[in-house]
């Protein structure tokens, strides 16, 4: 809420109490404000990004590419933000087993196999690359959702990891150049809060208007990764080894040796 003086309150939706951006409060009849209820967090500005360490040490840098895509990239907007039900350790092993999208997201995008490339590992930065061959949609799913008109016939996926809170997917289609940005925030133990942020550089500006279909996709993605983590026992002992699992190995690498990797940078 702003004020005349150019400061601004966030007001509670409960009891409609406005307070400052020291935590504090006046109280109805009341002329003197409360003690601070909140320290003040330090926000670290990047362009159009807003970012915060929550008043921990920081163990990483935040990474700069985000900055590049909304410098040469249109944003195209927020989707699937949600909060699932499972620790962060298995939102990162869901993200990076790239043999799931066979499965899970198959009804989404007709996915007929996965043909892995190449993983570069960069330590706590890692580059995923593998093609996805698709089958014809059906006209009934084209009706539903136009945009599968704009899908290629073999998605190229590359993904571009930073350990532990971002994946990004870069993806060409015949409307133009994708930038999925998925972030990862645990809220505590159980939860994990996910979010995509959409960009997209638009080969004709007709294809501008599909851009509500491209978070319409984002957003299933986050969907059905969701359910499938609500349903499957995700500290199971795993008894098959299955091919291209080369993205978890990394991710249980890093986070079994975050502190001792993080240190051994400075």
């Amino acid at each position: 809420m702003a004020k005349s003086d150019g400061s601004s309150t966030i007001a509670c939706p409960f009891h409609a109490l406005e307070f400052d951006q020291t935590g504090s409060t006046v109280l109805p009849g009341s002329n003197k404000a409360t003690k601070s209820l909140l320290k003040p967090l330090e926000l670290i500005i990047q362009g159009d990004l807003i970012w915060s360490y929550g008043g921990v040490a920081p163990k990483v840098p935040i990474p700069n590419v985000l900055n590049e895509f909304t410098a040469d990239y249109e944003f195209a907007g927020v989707a699937g933000e949600c909060s699932v039900k499972t620790d962060l350790l298995s939102m990162l092993l869901n993200m990076h087993d790239y043999n799931h999208q066979n499965e899970t997201h198959r009804p989404l995008f007709e996915i007929e196999r996965i043909d892995f490339k190449r993983f570069i590992d960069q330590r706590l930065h890692s580059h995923a690359y593998y093609d996805m061959p698709r089958a014809q949609p059906k006209w009934q799913d084209l009706l539903k959702n136009p945009a599968l008109l704009g899908m290629p016939k073999v998605i190229r996926a590359h993904l571009e990891n930073y350990f532990p809170a971002i994946v990004i997917f870069h993806g060409e289609a015949p409307i133009g150049t994708i930038k999925q940005c998925h972030i990862f925030v645990p809220e505590f133990e159980t939860h994990t809060r996910t979010y995509v942020l959409a960009y997209g550089r638009f080969k004709n500006p007709v294809f501008r208007l599909l851009k509500n279909n491209v978070l319409k996709f984002a957003a299933t993605v986050v969907e059905q990764d969701a359910d499938i983590l609500g349903k499957l026992y995700a500290d199971s002992p795993q008894h098959i080894k299955l091919n291209n699992e080369v993205g978890m190995d990394w991710v249980r690498r890093n986070f079994a040796n975050f502190s001792e990797m993080t240190n051994s940078r400075s």
